[in-house]
């Protein structure tokens, strides 16, 4: 199997940039995610806090648990909310495939772009079902699989035929997908 390009931490301030905002609005997308204000939610694949934040400003009277393989992003997460004295996110360091949370802890969870960076989007995915509640909901953000000026590279994208295939095969059924903005798609799966 060819190795996954990897989003270089470098570059993380396009990823919280204001170009970013005008093609991706954060609190559109989240407002039409299954998730109530006193949720636990996974943010998978964190980042510098691109999801997080808005989510734990939503989650008032839940938690999130930003995670992220890379120390550098949660890092970046971290004076983010420190910046805004947000206290219900929980920073934590992950490994691949496997979250390091507890079974059935999580109302909810968030794969924004991750999957197609993932060694084997499929464990990933199991283990995230493993940490879902019963009702539990996930909520997949990924880059359509055709050529453009931007995104990953072409044979990394996941197409979304391939993605119903692979999370039906988790374990999930798919309750709704959606266009973001004519390069990203959103999908909603439940437990």
């Amino acid at each position: 199997m060819p190795t996954k390009v990897k989003f270089d931490p470098q570059n993380m301030d396009v990823l919280v940039s204001s170009e970013r905002r005008k093609s991706l609005d954060t609190h559109r997308l989240l407002s039409s995610v299954p998730m109530m204000a006193h949720h636990v939610v996974a943010d998978i694949g964190c980042g510098p806090g691109y999801f997080a934040i808005p989510l734990g400003k939503y989650l008032f009277d839940g938690k999130v648990y930003a995670l992220d393989v890379r120390q550098e992003m949660l890092d970046a997460t971290g004076k983010a909310l420190e910046a805004i004295n947000l206290t219900n996110v929980e920073l934590i360091k992950s490994l691949e495939r496997k979250l390091p949370l507890e079974d059935e802890c999580l109302d909810g969870a968030l794969a924004a772009f991750v999957l197609q960076e993932a060694t084997s989007p499929a464990a990933l995915l199991k283990d995230t079902l493993r940490c879902l509640k019963k009702s539990g909901w996930l909520v997949i953000l990924e880059w359509y699989k055709r050529e453009m000026d931007e995104g990953p590279p072409l044979d990394q994208r996941i197409d979304i035929d391939q993605m119903r295939a692979m999370t039906k095969k988790a374990g999930f059924r798919i309750s709704g997908q959606r266009d973001l903005n004519g390069k990203q798609y959103m999908m909603t799966m439940r437990k």
